[in-house]
C-alpha cells in the first residue's frame, strides 16, 4: 500500500502540496485530477522518490520513500526528455543498472528498433517506450502523469491493454493523472481531485457517477450543492454533487460520464478563484 500522511511540499515560498493524507492499495486504479498547478505532478514525483520533504511521510509497503522503495514503483512523467541523446539499447542498459529485477519486455507486440535514438521517436512512441522501460522493472505500483493524450488510437489501445494485463497478472496499483479520462474511464476504481495542493474529492467512481448530475432549470438554485453553473437564454445549467433523489428534480437531470464530471468540478474550482 502507498501511505501518505501529512505530506507537504514547497517550491520556495509557493505551497505545492499541503498536508496530504492518502492511501492507494495494491490492485487499486485511481485517477488524479485537478486544475493546472493543483499539485498532481508534484504528488506523483514525491511518491516516486524524485522529490523529498521533511513535512510528512510517504511509505510504500511500509518502506519510507527512498532507494529501496523505488524498486517497487515506476513513474512515467509527462516530460520524457531525460534519455533523448541515447540509443534505445543504451537506455535499456542504463535502466538495468538501477533496477535489480530489470528484464526488458515488449508491449503488445510493438517492436522498437533498439539502434534508434530516443529523440528520433514520435511523442507517442517515446511514451510507449518509457512505458515498456517501466514495466520491465516489474513494479508493484505504477505512477503515470498526463501522457495518454500523446498516444494515437492504436498505441493507446496497446497502452491500456498492457495496463489491464498487468493489473490482472500482478495486482498492480495504478495512480494516473488525467484531465480527460474517456479512454480509461472503464478501468478506474477511484477519483481523487486536488486543488491548491489539497485533496478536495476522494470518491469511488461508481458512487460519484450516481450522485453527480447536471440539472437544467429556470429557477434560482436554493439549498442545492451546486459545484459549477452556467447560464444561457434564461436557462440555468447546474452541476450538482452530491445529488439526492429527495431533491425531486428527476425529470430535469442528466447523469454524466467521468470526463464531464471532472470538467465541471475543475470549472467550479476555477470559478471559486
Amino acid at each position: 500500500m502507498i501511505e501518505i500522511s501529512g505530506f507537504s511540499f514547497r517550491y520556495g515560498k509557493r505551497v505545492a502540496l499541503d498536508n496530504v493524507n492518502l492511501n492507494i492499495k495494491k490492485g487499486e486504479i485511481a485517477i488524479l485530477a485537478g486544475a493546472n498547478g493543483a499539485g498532481k505532478t508534484t504528488l506523483l514525483r514525491a511518491i516516486s522518490g524524485v522529490l523529498l520533504s521533511r513535512q510528512g511521510k510517504i511509505k510504500i509497503d511500509n518502506i519510507e520513500v527512498g532507494r529501496e522503495s523505488k524498486q517497487k514503483t515506476a513513474y512515467i512523467p509527462s516530460s520524457l526528455s531525460f534519455y533523448d541523446s541515447l540509443r534505445l539499447k543504451e537506455a535499456l542498459k542504463l535502466h538495468a543498472t538501477f533496477y535489480k529485477n530489470f528484464k526488458y519486455r515488449e508491449i503488445g507486440g510493438y517492436r522498437f528498433d533498439l539502434e534508434r535514438k530516443i529523440n528520433s521517436l514520435s511523442r507517442g512512441e517515446k511514451t510507449l517506450f518509457f512505458f515498456s522501460l517501466s514495466l520491465s522493472t516489474s513494479p508493484e505500483y505504477l505512477l503515470i502523469d498526463d501522457v495518454v493524450h500523446f498516444l494515437d488510437p492504436h498505441l493507446r489501445d496497446i497502452f491500456l491493454r498492457s495496463i489491464l494485463q498487468l493489473i490482472e497478472d500482478q495486482k498492480l496499483g495504478l495512480l494516473i493523472a488525467a484531465q480527460a479520462p474517456l479512454d480509461i474511464e472503464g478501468i478506474i476504481d477511484r477519483v481523487i481531485v486536488l486543488n491548491k495542493g489539497g485533496i478536495v474529492l476522494d470518491e469511488g467512481v461508481e458512487t460519484l457517477k450516481q450522485t453527480f448530475v447536471r440539472l437544467y432549470t429556470k429557477e434560482e438554485p436554493k439549498n442545492l450543492p451546486v459545484v459549477f453553473q452556467k447560464e444561457w437564454n434564461g436557462m440555468k445549467e447546474l452541476y450538482i454533487y452530491p445529488y439526492r433523489k429527495d431533491l425531486n428534480f428527476e425529470k430535469n437531470i442528466e447523469y454524466l460520464n467521468l470526463s464531464e464530471i471532472l470538467r465541471a468540478y475543475i470549472g467550479g474550482e476555477y470559478d471559486h478563484h
